[in-house]
């Protein structure tokens, strides 16, 4: 029995060496790699949510005390939405295709960070995205991908469940394999002081492909949205400007109980229709998000 156990403990140390050995070289061939690592968004390699979460920490160690209020969503928050025009102790962990289930386990890890730091979450200002939380964008993952492939795998293991649903074996050789292989990205987006936003080029209007309207949202999201609006702290939704249709009253029609929070629909606001505020039909540029965000603060007078 023993000499059978130690047979089998050989075989899978060697199985583990040769699953390395293989994922290291293949990784070294283009289409190899893009034959194995299937399902991984192209954008992952500039954007490291461990960067992220590194600048966070640092500014939670910076502001001494005081609670932080947070913005969280997707690129349209990322790019749109600056967190220091709101006010000091803003900070902003949006990130491309972040849809509200996603945004639900980001706020969860950034409260454990806040913890650490012996402070807590104020205000949650919330941007929901019509589009995003469609059940064939869900479906897509590329938020969850971002997650299990860039985050600190301490933050991975509280919510390993949440992370790798869905995405199983595939998404866990997505994750070890790319941290093998992309330890040292020079293309990689660094934390700036600018508290995690991104700003956009102020160029002439984009075209790009528009993510059509299947009216369906999967049910996590709406799920989540719900479970944002009922936790114990200031909750604002805001729904971004697009030059597109919006489809904000869709959404709302789908879920399943009332939201007591506020929700902000910039779309009411004819200003934002202005296409020279636009890098293309969903992202505003950076003077585009000048105007936003203060339009945001003097409605709910954050600070």
């Amino acid at each position: 029995m023993i000499r059978f156990l130690q047979k089998i403990i050989g075989f899978l140390a060697m199985s583990v060496v040769f699953y390395l050995v293989f994922t290291t070289t293949y990784s070294q061939i283009p289409a190899l790699e893009k034959r194995w690592n299937q399902g991984i968004p192209n954008w992952i390699s500039e954007s490291s949510f461990s960067l992220k979460m590194d600048d966070f920490e640092s500014f939670c160690a910076s502001i001494k005390g005081k609670n932080v209020n947070l913005i969280l969503g997707s690129s349209t928050a990322l790019h749109g939405i600056n967190p220091e025009i709101l006010g000091e102790n803003w900070y902003s962990l949006a990130s491309r295709g972040q849809n509200p289930f996603v945004t639900d386990i980001v706020l969860n890890i950034a409260e454990s960070t806040c913890e650490k730091h012996l402070i807590g979450v104020d205000t949650v200002l919330i941007d929901i995205y019509p589009e995003i939380c469609q059940e064939w964008v869900f479906k897509k993952a590329d938020a969850l991908e971002h997650l299990a492939l860039t985050a600190q795998i301490s933050d991975i293991l509280l919510h390993t469940t949440s992370i790798f649903q869905d995405g199983g074996i595939r998404r866990i050789h997505n994750a070890i394999s790319f941290r093998l292989n992309n330890t040292d990205n020079p293309n990689r987006v660094r934390a700036t002081n600018a508290r995690g936003y991104q700003a956009m080029f102020n160029t002439g209007h984009n075209e790009q492909f528009k993510v059509p309207w299947k009216e369906d949202a999967h049910q996590f999201c709406l799920q989540s949205i719900a479970a944002l609006d009922s936790k114990n702290k200031t909750t604002i939704f805001v729904n971004p400007p697009v030059l597109h249709q919006n489809h904000l009253n869709e959404l709302r029609n789908q879920l399943k109980s009332s939201i007591s929070a506020p929700w902000l629909d910039a779309n009411t606001n004819h200003h934002f229709k202005d296409s020279t505020l636009f890098f293309d039909d969903h992202h505003l540029n950076d003077d585009g998000a000048t105007h936003y965000t203060h339009w945001i603060k003097s409605n709910f007078a954050l600070h």
